[in-house]
């Protein structure tokens, strides 16, 4: 074993100067990463706790040789569910450290060596590549308590994608041995790290754009790998300048397993390592919780508003049950339980789903019923439980929140304007309801707030739609101000006081103010009448007005009488 994993001279100076500058690098990364990394777990813990799914059983793990008990930056937990990566979280490998797989994709060449590199060749990757650097070696026992194994996986490099072809083709494995298989490497194990429905081995001269690199020597390095090589692009995402992950490429999830004996032990070995020098790092991500056996049931529901709630009266969720591919029949039998939950309370339950041989999900709807009541918080447990054909009895459970319905209630206010605002802003805010809110306008504006005439008096109608759906409406009222008041006496003597005809009302409107005598003789017309007539050179008595506005629905009409001394 070297206590260092020495760069080759063949990738030129520019990579060991890079190297220099690593730790400045990942670390300015992981400040915005979206593939984030963990290295507080052990890699026992890794297997047990985010790896193994339902049907494993795990013993006798071990991490190159040494048992599992120990951290080590060469192996990691990661969450995805940000990145690109193709999958939500699980276990990475790496010939470097795992911190360096993680984004943006800053550098097109990063390497950062393990602070324990072993330079050892595993025997099972030697098969592929004899000349490895940097060996990482994942090992445990399992028992399944079905009759298949199966998992997914990613594998991603910074070779790519300029040492395409080239003798650099860092590679990995998993080598699963056992009752039942037959396969070339150490205890007749075969390698589930292959190409989907082949016996070739994903690795960088196996599956990439389907071009040689510019570092890498033509397509005859290729074709030495996969003579079919540039046909297995499908299974490669280019990655350079990717936001969310270093790795300059990396395949699109892969599920890989194999036919096994129920209740036999099996063992398997997760391996990965630099090929040629230890330059340029390479990873191997697997799901979390996809390491797992054919007897597993899984039970999930699909709420409407996707947050695991169920509210009274607004819909159904999707109650969906998944066993692995079958020969037979698959009876699925389920029970409900929660606290202040009933039969009441609940629509649509079954107590047993069938899911037919040679399909592996059915589904069912359920719903809470509205019962108009207010509860406390209550919540339904759904457990499945299923029996295998290899007599292990499996379940699986989700918890639903049963929420009650909180009615729409749409908030505002009437207004009382002075007569003076062409336009005015309307508001309304809502309360209640499910999910997100429509807030609609008979003016067809669609939002919180509309804009209306302040000039007139009007009704306008805000409607509230929530996804139950339910809808409630309410009426704003503007009383605009608007309204024309028109004085019967007039005392045009100069004193100050009620000199002259001021009609309220008539501002910013089109009208006609015309004054008749008692025998229909017009003394006075004026439109848009700006309230100055001092009625000179009329003659005291009661006089007949006609007033054409914009603003009512026909002529206000009435009597003036004209008192210039106080006399009739």
């Amino acid at each position: 074993m070297n206590s260092a994993c020495p760069a080759s001279h063949k990738r030129g100076s520019s990579l060991r100067n890079a190297i220099a500058t690593l730790h400045a690098l990942f670390l300015a990364q992981l400040v915005c990463a979206q593939l984030n990394v963990n290295t507080t777990y052990t890699p026992a813990a890794l297997v047990n706790d985010i790896l193994v799914g339902q049907g494993i059983t795990v013993s006798n793990l071990t991490f190159n040789g040494a048992p599992a008990n120990t951290i080590n930056d060469q192996i990691g937990a990661f969450n995805g569910s940000t990145s690109n990566i193709g999958l939500n979280d699980g276990i990475v490998l790496a010939t470097g450290r795992v911190v360096g797989v993680t984004g943006s994709n800053q550098n097109s060449s990063l390497t950062v060596s393990p602070s324990a590199p072993v330079n050892v060749a595993d025997p099972d990757l030697a098969l592929i590549e004899t000349m490895q650097r940097c060996v990482a070696v994942l090992e445990f026992d399992f028992v399944p308590t079905g009759d298949s194994v199966s998992f997914r996986f990613v594998f991603g490099s910074e070779e790519y994608p300029e040492y395409v072809c080239s003798q650099y083709n860092d590679v990995f494995g998993f080598f699963l041995s056992g009752p039942g298989l037959n396969g070339p490497f150490s205890n007749d194990a075969v390698n589930l790290g292959v190409l989907p429905n082949s016996v070739i081995p994903i690795a960088i001269n196996t599956v990439n754009s389907g071009s040689p690199g510019v570092l890498g020597g033509g397509a005859s390095g290729c074709s030495a790998s996969d003579p079919n090589w540039q046909t297995n692009s499908v299974y490669y995402i280019d990655n350079a300048g990717g936001p969310t992950v270093e790795l300059d490429g990396f395949t699109v999830p892969i599920r890989t397993g194999a036919a096994v004996q129920c209740g036999q032990t099996y063992h398997i070995k997760i391996a990965i390592a630099h090929a040629g020098d230890a330059s340029l790092d390479s990873a191997v991500f697997i799901e979390g919780g996809s390491f797992s056996s054919n007897s597993a049931v899984t039970i999930s529901a699909t709420t409407p508003q996707r947050d695991g709630t169920l509210t009274e009266g607004c819909g159904d969720a999707l109650i969906a049950l998944e066993v692995p591919a079958r020969s037979m029949d698959a009876n699925i039998i389920l029970t409900y339980s929660g606290n202040d939950v009933d039969a009441t309370d609940i629509s649509g339950q079954q107590n047993s789903i069938t899911i037919p041989a040679g399909m592996t999900t059915n589904s069912f709807p359920l719903s809470a019923i509205s019962d108009e009541l207010p509860e406390d918080s209550e919540t339904l447990t759904i457990m499945a439980t299923w029996t295998s054909s290899c007599g292990f009895t499996v379940t699986d459970s989700i918890t639903i929140d049963l929420l009650d319905y909180v009615p729409l209630e749409i908030i505002s206010t009437d207004l009382q304007l002075g007569c003076d605002q062409d336009s005015v802003r309307l508001d309304a805010s809502v309360n209640g309801g499910l999910g997100a809110i429509t807030t609609s306008w008979e003016n067809g504006d669609i939002g919180d707030h509309t804009f209306v005439p302040g000039l007139e008096n009007g009704s306008y109608t805000v409607t509230a739609t929530d996804e139950c759906p339910r809808t409630t409406t309410l009426d704003i009222n503007v009383h605009s101000g608007c309204g024309i008041f028109v004085p019967n006496v007039i005392t045009p003597n100069n004193d100050g006081n009620n000199d002259a005809w001021v009609i309220d009302g008539l501002q910013r409107s089109k009208h006609t103010v015309t004054v008749f005598n008692r025998w229909g003789q017009v003394v006075f017309e004026s439109r848009n009448y700006n309230n100055t007539w001092r009625a000179t050179g009329v003659s005291d008595g009661t006089y007949f007005y006609e007033i054409i506005s914009d603003r009512s629905q026909g002529p206000v009409t009435g009597t003036l009488t004209i008192l210039s001394n106080g006399r009739p």
